[in-house]
């Protein structure tokens, strides 16, 4: 599936389908930061190849896609507005300063919201990397097995 169908699909849920807010470039990379992260939180295997994701996601698995790449859009518009202004003349004023905490607040409902579907569609049985809850998934731990045995060193006497 090329990243732009996901992208067009993220322009619809953020309300800027006319691309007034933020370009291509900008939501491209949220969707890849997106897919690296359902990978690791979903046991998922998708990869960006170009303009590629390889294999197609389809059903819950775009949708979780989606999710995120919508939660990486509100960290990314809480940075593009935390320099925003407030000025007033007369009676008239302007205040955008509120601006960063109304992405922040909107970025915690779609992490929580994520983490929820996450929870109910992972694979192995809803675990997923939760720092809120106290969950830790390590990354695949492959057991070692040694046979027990007496290893005799002729210069371990000498040392």
């Amino acid at each position: 599936m090329p990243t732009s169908n996901l992208v067009a699909l993220l322009r619809l849920d953020i309300g800027d389908t006319a691309g007034e807010m933020l370009n291509d470039e900008y939501l491209s990379r949220c969707v890849t930061r997106a897919v690296y992260a359902v990978n690791k939180d979903n046991g998922s295997s998708f990869s960006v190849e170009g303009d590629e994701i390889i294999p197609d996601p389809a059903g819950e698995q775009r949708e979780l896609l989606l999710l995120k790449a919508h939660v990486n859009v509100c960290s990314l518009m809480r940075s593009i507005t935390a320099n925003v202004f407030s000025f007033k003349s007369g009676d008239k004023s302007v205040d955008k300063t509120k601006q960063p905490s109304y992405w922040a607040d909107l970025q915690g409902d779609l992490e929580k919201e994520y983490r929820e579907r996450t929870k109910k569609s992972a694979p192995d049985g809803g675990l997923v990397d939760d720092p809120d809850s106290g969950i830790m998934i390590a990354p695949a731990l492959k057991p070692v097995i040694y046979e027990s045995g007496i290893v005799e060193d002729e210069n371990a006497a000498l040392g």
